[in-house]
C-alpha cells in the first residue's frame, strides 16, 4: 500500500492596509465629533481640535495609502482579489474628502467648520465606513491557497 500526501495549502495572510486604515479613520471620526461639538457650543477649542484631528487624518490616510500601494505592488495575489478594487476606490474617495476636508479647516473657527467643514467632515466619516465594509469583505474571507511550492 503506498502512502501518498495531501497537497498541503498554504494560508495567504490578509492585507495589512485594512487594518492600518482605523488609524486614519479615528482621527477623522472624532474630527468630526468635535466639529459637532463647535456647532454646538461655538467654544474655539473644539474648532481647533477638529482642525488638529483633521490634519492629522488626512496626513495618516496618505501615509497608509503609500503603505498600502507597497503592499499591492508587492502581493500579486492581493491584486487579484474579488472586491480589491471597490476598496480602493472607497479609500481614495475618502481621502481627497479628507485632504479637502483639512484645507477647509484652516479657516478661522466659525468659517472652518459651518457648513463645509461639519458636511466634508461627515462625508468622509461615510467614505471611510464604506471602505471598512469594503475592507471587511477582503479581511473576513477564508484564506487558503493552492498548493505549497
Amino acid at each position: 500500500m503506498a502512502i501518498t500526501e495531501a497537497p498541503a495549502t498554504r494560508i495567504v495572510a490578509p492585507p495589512l492596509h485594512p487594518f492600518l486604515m482605523l488609524i486614519p479613520a479615528t482621527c477623522l471620526t472624532t474630527g468630526l465629533l468635535t466639529d459637532l461639538a463647535y456647532w454646538a457650543t461655538v467654544n474655539t477649542m473644539w474648532a481647533d481640535f477638529s482642525a488638529w484631528l483633521v490634519s492629522a487624518g488626512a496626513i495618516l490616510a496618505w501615509l497608509v495609502a503609500i503603505a498600502g500601494l507597497i503592499e499591492l505592488l508587492m502581493r500579486p495575489l492581493l491584486r487579484a482579489s474579488a472586491g480589491m478594487t471597490v476598496y480602493v476606490l472607497a479609500y481614495l474617495t475618502a481621502m481627497v474628502l479628507a485632504t479637502f476636508n483639512m484645507l477647509v479647516h484652516t479657516r478661522d473657527a466659525w468659517s472652518s467648520v459651518v457648513p463645509w467643514g461639519l458636511t466634508l467632515s461627515a462625508l468622509t466619516v461615510l467614505a471611510f465606513l464604506a471602505a471598512a465594509a469594503a475592507a471587511y469583505a477582503l479581511v473576513a474571507r477564508p484564506r487558503t491557497g493552492g498548493p505549497a511550492r
